[in-house]
């Protein structure tokens, strides 16, 4: 149930951003721009939501949900119009800053209320974790007696 709440609100973001953004640059229906906001709430769900924000933080997965929307509008409604030029990318551009906008405050809602009661992977960057282990041999061939006699193997 968590997560179909997390998913009516990103369609609500996703829906609201298109809504004001694309028309203004391009000529689409609702009922696409709709089908679009669906697919779009899915895949950015999956990706940015459920797999970057619990192991990478909120920046990365704003960035990468920017970055989806771009790409999304651009490739998405660009190929299936075949238009390009700077209609589609100033739409894609505009849409994507909305959406990474927007995608900061849903981020915190998901971190608090979807993923509080998981485990969080995290993947150390920095720190102890990514110490390694020394040792005093240089000659791997070389060896030691119990009284600290070096023997040659």
């Amino acid at each position: 149930m968590r997560h179909l709440i997390a998913l009516a609100l990103k369609y609500v973001l996703f829906t609201t951003v298109f809504f004001a953004i694309v028309p203004l640059f391009l000529r689409i229906s609702s009922a696409e721009l709709l089908w679009f906001s669906l697919w779009m709430t899915f895949v950015a769900y999956a990706l940015g939501d459920l797999y970057l924000l619990p192991r990478f933080g909120n920046l990365s997965a704003t960035i990468a949900d920017f970055g989806l929307a771009f790409v999304g509008v651009w490739i998405g409604i660009g190929a299936f119009y075949d238009v390009s030029g700077p209609a589609v990318l100033n739409a894609a551009f505009f849409s994507a800053l909305l959406v990474a906008f927007g995608e900061v405050l849903f981020h915190a809602y998901v971190h608090r209320f979807i993923l509080s009661g998981q485990e969080e992977e995290r993947v150390p960057l920095q720190g102890r974790e990514w110490q390694m282990e020394t040792a005093e041999e240089f000659d791997v061939r070389r060896e030691t007696d119990d009284d600290g006699e070096i023997r040659e193997s």
